[in-house]
């Protein structure tokens, strides 16, 4: 009983004595990635992007329905032969406007892709300014609010405006 006590008194003293040199901060990164320079150039040139896809897309849907409504308005008139090819063309550029929505938006599509590639050298950047300002501030450890481990911090341990402000700097 005597050694499990004492082994509870040692644990304590240790962990507090570890707690006390420990310097914990956190940061918004939701915030940092919708107030950066960088975050806000990608998103503008990932916006353009989309518009352009969407257009094309936009479109082939006035052709199809163009397609629908000449084929409705002439169904009455057109032979079993004229009708087939009529739905067929409208089922062909159906099927293929839909292609292009997924080359385009799909899971591994163009917009992720361009995504991905405007962010990865950002959050590349962003990790490195973050590593820095902790080795340059001893700090141990840095959570993050908008992954929402964090349920309340001071104020006074929220370094998100230093981290915008170096990563601004950095991306310049």
């Amino acid at each position: 009983m005597k050694k499990i006590l004492f082994t509870m008194v040692i644990a304590m003293l240790f962990a507090t004595a570890i707690y006390a040199e420990m310097k914990i901060v956190y940061i918004d990164s939701d915030k940092i990635m919708m107030q950066s320079n960088a975050t806000v150039e990608a998103q503008t040139i990932l916006m353009e992007e989309r518009q352009k896809w969407e257009a094309e897309i936009m479109g082939m849907d006035a052709q199809l329905e163009e397609l629908v409504r000449d084929y409705q308005a002439s169904e009455f008139v057109l032979t079993e032969a004229g009708k087939k090819e009529a739905e067929d063309k409208i089922n062909e550029l159906g099927a293929l406007r839909q292609q292009k929505v997924t080359e385009y938006f799909g899971e591994n599509g163009k917009f992720f892709q361009k995504q991905n590639e405007l962010l990865e050298p950002i959050l590349t950047k962003l990790k490195n300014v973050i590593e820095n300002i902790s080795i340059d501030n001893s700090y141990s450890l840095v959570l993050d609010v908008a992954s929402g481990g964090v349920l309340y911090g001071d104020t006074n341990l929220d370094i998100t405006d230093e981290v915008l402000d170096a990563f601004n700097k950095a991306i310049e």
